[in-house]
């Protein structure tokens, strides 16, 4: 009878599993190229297994459907059905929970991410990289001034939201090695920006830059609406900005009002005539006002979303899941995926692995660069 160990160890040996995470709404016209994207994968990279996890957030044109219906019986797929669409955010949050790859790529399902880059995300992370972004160098398909409205934002937040680690550029399509997936899953903020959230959590991360392609089937799904909904969401969620921005304006309506004041009492004590009446008074008290309303409307802001982590609601709710796995996977068994992490060789239940995080990261990273190459 073979050990749990010697399985174990087994499993770790076996080819690395990557799992492309594809969330999707109304794009059943993007699906055939989908699959043969997967399928090209796998062709290009035989010393990787390939699942693909394809959440639908909510589509209404058939979208799951036509994925169950073109899946080979040599693929590995499965589809996470949402029972309404909750946001791209929230299905990737999904698919990252579902998923058993030893690394996670999250891919669009526009196929604007060259099949090239899946090989730039690969060789970084056999170097030891547990996050690679891709950041194209130009966004395909969008205006002018909405691709620099979305530059300046992303900017802006990388800055204030002290997350370092964030593209200021953008990113479009990530690569999350397993131990970076795991802390994903732990972090229950509701109004989610996945991508700041993988930011912040730190790791090695890297960028590769590429070419985007052209989005060949239907439109973006990101609407103005939704782009501002995000931008205030994230903000608010990782920066005190706008809170600091408030009383830096009422610091800035003190002052001013004070310098006015001065003002007043030195011209009349010149003799100088000063305005009155009612008109002053009246700008005085709206410009007041609105400064008040947008104070309170911000601090609101924060509020509210005090109140939606306290519901303590799911991030997402699934209608149904899908699966199919190849012959070959199913006779060699499911086992649980560890990344570039050591697997316990053995331990009691009850006992602590005595190996520390550093020296399991120290001995992830050497087993990456022994497989690229780098380390003879």
């Amino acid at each position: 009878m073979t050990s749990p160990s010697t399985d174990a160890n087994t499993a770790y040996q076996s080819p690395p599993l990557v799992s492309v995470i594809v969330p999707a709404l109304d794009e059943i016209d993007n699906v055939p190229g989908l699959l043969a994207r997967f399928r090209e994968f796998g062709v290009s990279h035989p010393s990787y297994h390939f699942e693909l996890v394809v959440v639908d957030d909510g589509s209404s044109d058939g979208t799951s459907d036509l994925v169950r219906s073109l899946t080979q019986e040599q693929d590995r797929v499965t589809v996470i059905r949402l029972a309404r669409s909750f946001g791209s955010h929230y299905a990737i949050s999904a698919g990252l929970a579902r998923c058993c790859g030893d690394c996670a790529v999250v891919f669009g399902a526009d196929l604007q991410e060259p099949p090239s880059l899946l090989a730039d995300f690969l060789a970084k992370w056999e170097e030891g990289a547990d996050v690679v972004w891709g950041v194209p160098q130009a966004r395909v398909g969008r205006s002018a001034t909405r691709d620099l409205a979305s530059k300046a934002f992303s900017a802006l937040f990388s800055k204030f939201a002290n997350l370092a680690n964030y593209p200021p550029e953008g990113p479009s399509g990530v690569l999350l090695d397993r131990c970076v997936i795991d802390e994903v899953a732990r972090l229950p903020e509701r109004n989610r920006n996945v991508l700041a959230l993988i930011a912040w959590l730190g790791f090695t991360q890297v960028r590769v830059t590429y070419e985007q392609a052209d989005r060949v089937h239907g439109t973006s799904r990101w609407t103005h609406r939704k782009m501002a909904t995000l931008a205030v969401d994230s903000m608010i969620q990782f920066s005190s900005m706008p809170l600091r921005l408030c009383t830096a304006l009422g610091v800035a309506i003190a002052a001013g009002g004070l310098l006015y004041a001065i003002v007043l009492v030195v011209r009349s004590l010149f003799g100088v005539s000063t305005p009155s009446g009612w008109p002053t008074v009246a700008v005085i008290v709206l410009l007041l006002g609105g400064v008040q309303l947008i104070v309170i409307g911000v601090i609101g802001e924060y509020l509210w979303r005090a109140v939606e982590e306290t519901r303590s609601r799911p991030l997402y709710v699934v209608r149904d899941i899908w699966g199919s796995i190849p012959a070959s996977e199913t006779a060699r068994g499911s086992q649980p995926r560890h990344g570039r992490r050591p697997t316990p060789t053995s331990h009691t239940a009850g006992l602590v692995p005595t190996s520390s995080p550093t020296s399991s990261s120290a001995a992830q990273k050497s087993d990456r660069m022994n497989r690229s190459g780098n380390v003879s």
